[in-house]
């Protein structure tokens, strides 16, 4: 719940008069409007969320697949490596470079804590 109200906060001046749509795959935050029993900040909460004319609606994880696709992304990254020209002349670079090759050593050894 968190996360969806620090976001209404950031585009508030967008969303202020306009409808829209929050999809969650949170049930709790699918219920949150219907609880009886509120702590003080969900309160605050509910007073912010009523300033917005919105929808919520529960999509489950398996269903919601874009936003799956999404989070994989950065698993995607990890995975695929990066090559061009410029990289390889910084490698070469590095490799002639007396400070760099002490460096590296000294990572390789676990002897710094610089990097």
């Amino acid at each position: 719940m968190s996360a969806i109200i620090h976001y209404l906060r950031v585009w508030r001046h967008y969303l202020l008069g306009s409808k829209f749509l929050i999809m969650t795959d949170n049930v709790a935050t699918s219920y949150f409007q219907t609880q009886k029993k509120l702590n003080p900040k969900q309160a605050q909460w509910q007073d912010f969320l009523a300033e917005f004319d919105y929808v919520k609606q529960y999509k489950s994880g398996k269903a919601n697949v874009v936003a799956d696709a999404l989070s994989r992304k950065a698993e995607f990254a990890a995975t695929s490596q990066v090559t061009s020209p410029q990289l390889e002349k910084i490698k070469e670079g590095l490799q002639q470079e007396p400070f760099s090759q002490s460096s590296i050593a000294l990572v390789n050894e676990g002897k710094t804590r610089r990097f």
